[in-house]
């Protein structure tokens, strides 16, 4: 599986056509489009909210250090950066301006 590589200060924002909803504390989304489901918890679903603005991973990230106890060995940048990779190759967030 190949990973989409994103730049740490490339602006993100969830894509048009995703209908996502809150259901105690999870992001449940669909893909209307392509009749994909799918579903966040914990910190995915802080991070698809901080994407309702347009929002670059490295401000996710920050974001998430300043809410979050984070050990100094977890490799939040790698962790975060691979999660929004996936995010963009599903469709479910997209580039912009």
């Amino acid at each position: 599986m190949t990973t989409t590589s994103i730049a740490p200060d490339i602006k993100l924002k969830q894509a048009e056509g995703v209908v996502a909803a809150d259901m105690n504390g999870e992001t449940v989304m669909m893909d209307i489009e392509k009749g994909v489901y799918f579903a966040l918890t914990g910190t995915g679903h802080r991070i698809w909210s901080a994407l309702e603005s347009p929002t670059t991973p490295v401000e996710v990230i920050e974001n998430l250090r300043g809410e979050y106890e984070i050990d100094e060995g977890d490799d939040l940048d790698t962790i975060v950066t691979e999660f929004l990779s996936n995010l963009v190759e599903n469709g479910l967030v997209t580039p912009t301006n």
